[in-house]
């Protein structure tokens, strides 16, 4: 005895029903949606020209074959970190990473999702923290000498589209640095009521 399952009208109908309401959903047309230029709006897209020429600016310096960062062994077992620049690349950062993680160092790069930053602080910190807006280079003056053990910490939240996002930073940590735990970035009001 076989099994064989035969359609109904009901689901005959059905399916073509269904397959007449997405080719409909084809033809809709995507509305447009108009933005107007807001105060708040002319100024983001101001920083970001300013970011992006400070982008064209950096970039004969930064493309001149010299390495971003540099990585000494000291003689008591620490290394020191030497950093021309925060905004390292992703090939850069995961050279950094295996240099150090070679000497005994922890490196954490994370990426909160946008809106988000890390909980600070994250065990306590070796100073300076450097923090860097869009993609401009910020330069440091100040080299970190770091134990076996301790951490290295880049924090690259992802962008807000459309909106003003949080800015990346880079800090070591004595000992192991807590795992990242997202919090809402809480600079984005302060900005919009500086700007109205």
């Amino acid at each position: 005895m076989s099994t064989k399952t035969v359609k109904t009208f009901e689901d005959r109908l059905l399916d073509e029903l269904q397959r007449e309401i997405a080719l409909r959903a084809e033809d809709v047309p995507v509305p447009v949606i108009r933005r107007r230029i807001t105060p708040r709006r002319a100024f983001v897209a101001l920083a970001a020209c300013v970011a992006a020429a400070g982008v064209v600016t950096a970039l004969p310096s930064s493309t001149g074959g010299s390495q971003a960062y540099a990585v000494e062994r000291n003689g008591d077992g620490s290394v020191t970190v030497t950093m021309k620049e925060i905004i390292l690349s992703g090939d850069d950062k995961r050279e950094l990473a295996e240099r150090l993680r070679d000497e005994g160092v922890h490196v954490s790069v994370d990426r909160p999702r946008g809106g988000f930053v890390c909980v600070q602080p994250r065990g306590e910190m070796y100073s300076p923290r450097w923090s860097f807006e869009g993609t401009g280079d910020v330069t440091v003056d100040r080299p970190y000498v770091l134990r076996p053990g301790d951490t290295l910490v880049f924090e690259d939240p992802e962008p807000v589209k459309g909106s003003v996002s949080p800015a990346g930073s880079m800090y070591a940590v004595k000992g192991k640095a807590d795992p990242c735990r997202e919090v809402p970035w809480d600079g984005l009001r302060s900005f919009e009521e500086s700007v109205n």
